[in-house]
């Protein structure tokens, strides 16, 4: 008798082990389980919807025939989360309220509480969305009112953690390693750094729901609309209804992870092709990296990066490289005449190596807040892109076409009137006449540019292009020369 009852016993741990998700990390395993199996009726439910369920359900309501979100609002309403008006609407997109979209999560994890005579309808569930920890204690303080959408995703957050784990993997394992940091590498964050611009409103969204956001769209509950999220709008019925349906349902959603084109690698190298490590520097010749797209706070760095390695084929003549430093977070493209020429300069000062014609891209400043020096904002030491020649007549004959598609992309529409700058300093430089000097201000980037003879400190002629990120210095910001 006791071995056929631990028998049935191991047989029902085995059948519920295969019922149960993964528990969720830093939840009380427990907690998870339980969440798990009182959900069961409700996903048994979903499972067995047939679509003339659906359609029954659809023909309900007067005003969802051809709205965008009709299948989820069928589903939910079959699942009797959230049902339409007596007078036969839905109201798809109409403001949902804080205690509809509470009402709404506390049913999508298997609660069905009853609501006594006299009592707000979403008190009992707020009563057991405090105790679960989906909700805080006064974060809504009127629950007649719309809620935002920021809150609603923090909130779809801490629902879905209550029993499935929520991926951490912000970086990807294995990539770009310091020496010394095992697998997580210089490149942390690609995932969480990739969310970002997919809305390009983050900024505003509060602070301490940031990371909430940030993990809905990693694992597919929340899209946007036009690379914005904006989190102080409010949310609809509609709305809800698919973050519901996408809580119950993994096959709805659509993880959030780089493709295969919105990404590149690369191999630092240097003109004489052999073992260059510049530990001060952080760079290390010959290693591999992967740069991801929206990695950098600012998307133009990715594009920009990309732009300098794609195009090196247009660079003629000598030896080229493409660096980067660690410690700096910065790219550049150096060109040397030959193998004595990259000897020459390789160690010119501390084992850096100073090539007389390159370009580089300063991202490290863009981690540097607003009113320090270097900033972004900074009118005069803000660049964001450098672009230096100490050998005007070989910048001329062999960089040049490879600069105009930078110009390309950093100008846009005023790109011919930047070519046009561009190459009327650089004939002051090649004349070898008088350093002349300027700033301008095209497609909304801040440009000091200069050629000729006489400047830096160094003997005979120079041409150097500073341009700024775009949109961050205006024209009342505007760098004045003497």
């Amino acid at each position: 008798m006791i071995k056929k009852l631990l028998c049935m016993i191991t047989v029902l741990t085995i059948i519920l082990s295969a019922l149960l998700p993964i528990t969720a990390e830093n939840a009380d395993p427990s907690d998870s389980t339980t969440t798990a199996m009182r959900m069961k009726p409700l996903l048994d439910k979903y499972n067995g919807l047939t679509q003339a369920s659906l359609d029954t359900e659809l023909a309900k309501y007067s005003d969802i025939k051809s709205h965008w979100g009709r299948n989820f609002i069928s589903k939910i309403s079959a699942l009797e989360i959230i049902s339409g008006y007596p007078d036969g609407s839905f109201r798809p997109d109409e403001k949902l309220l804080g205690g509809q979209y509470i009402l709404m999560l506390v049913r999508a994890i298997g609660y069905r509480p009853e609501v006594p005579q006299g009592v707000p309808y979403y008190k009992p569930f707020v009563d057991i969305a405090l105790k679960e920890g989906i909700l805080s204690k006064g974060e809504i303080s009127d629950y007649a009112k719309p809620i935002t959408r920021e809150l609603a995703a923090s909130l779809a957050r801490r629902t879905i953690g209550k029993y499935e784990t929520v991926p951490k993997d912000y970086f990807v394992k294995g990539s770009d390693p310091y020496p010394s940091k095992g697998n997580k590498g210089l490149f942390d964050n690609v995932y969480a750094g990739y969310q970002k611009i997919k809305m390009t409103d983050y900024p505003t969204i509060t602070g301490n729901y940031l990371q909430d956001v940030i993990d809905c769209y990693r694992v597919g509950l929340l899209t946007g609309s036009n690379n914005k999220f904006n989190p102080k709008g409010t949310l609809t019925r509609a709305e809800a209804s698919v973050i519901i349906i996408k809580l119950l349902d993994k096959k709805a959603r659509v993880e959030s992870v780089p493709s295969a084109d919105e990404s590149f690698k690369w191999t630092n190298s240097n003109a004489n092709n052999g073992t260059y490590d510049n530990e001060s520097a952080g760079f290390y010749e010959n290693k591999e990296y992967t740069l991801y797209k929206g990695l950098f706070p600012m998307m133009e760095i990715w594009e920009t990066a990309q732009t300098m390695y794609k195009n090196r084929n247009l660079i003629t003549g000598g030896k080229i490289d493409f660096t980067f430093s660690e410690k700096y977070e910065s790219f550049g493209v150096n060109y040397f005449n030959g193998e004595d020429h990259f000897k020459k300069y390789m160690n010119y000062n501390d084992g850096t190596i100073l090539p007389l014609n390159g370009m580089g891209i300063a991202t490290q400043r863009s981690q540097i807040k607003k009113g320090q020096k270097e900033s972004l904002y900074d009118n005069c030491e803000g660049y964001l892109y450098e672009i230096s020649s100490y050998e005007v007549g070989k910048y001329n004959k062999d960089l040049k076409n490879y600069i105009y598609e930078l110009l390309k992309f950093w100008f846009g529409k005023d790109y011919e009137q930047a070519k046009k700058i561009h190459d009327q300093y650089l004939s002051i430089a090649v004349k070898d006449a008088d350093w002349r000097e300027g700033v301008y201000l095209l497609n909304n980037r801040q440009i000091y540019i200069g050629g000729g003879n006489g400047t830096t400190g160094i003997n005979g002629d120079a041409f150097k292009l500073q341009v700024w990120a775009k949109g961050f210095i205006t024209k009342d910001m505007m760098l004045k020369l003497n």
